[in-house]
């Protein structure tokens, strides 16, 4: 029944509890997020490009459990392409992913926005 399997040379690594969330327009603390490793916020953060609102979800976010975060904003989210120092000044509790790629526990997430 065929030839013998090739063998890993290393274990696999640990299972990654990923969550991942998005539009959640400026109403993150009324959504309910399991724990996890990895929180992924794939966009729509703000309503209408809110520089306050970025401001509220990033402290959001820095109360949450998940070891890493990332985030990627949608098409809401013009802060990031009309004051996009400002905007990007304001996420400090994750990384924030505009065409760009990070590596959390070997795994590549890439982010490209809109």
């Amino acid at each position: 029944p065929g030839p013998p399997r090739p063998r890993l040379s290393e274990p696999p690594p640990p299972a990654m509890r990923i969550v991942c969330v998005s539009d959640t327009h400026g109403w993150h603390r009324e959504v309910p997020v399991p724990d996890g490793d990895l929180l992924l916020h794939a966009g729509d953060i703000t309503r209408k490009g809110e520089l306050d609102t970025v401001r509220e979800f990033d402290a959001w976010l820095g109360a949450l459990p998940h070891r890493h975060k990332v985030v990627i904003c949608g098409n809401h989210d013009f802060c990031f392409q009309e004051q996009p120092q400002a905007a990007r000044a304001l996420i400090t509790n994750a990384v924030y992913l505009e065409d760009a790629a990070v590596a959390v526990g070997g795994l590549t997430v890439y982010g490209s926005p809109w």
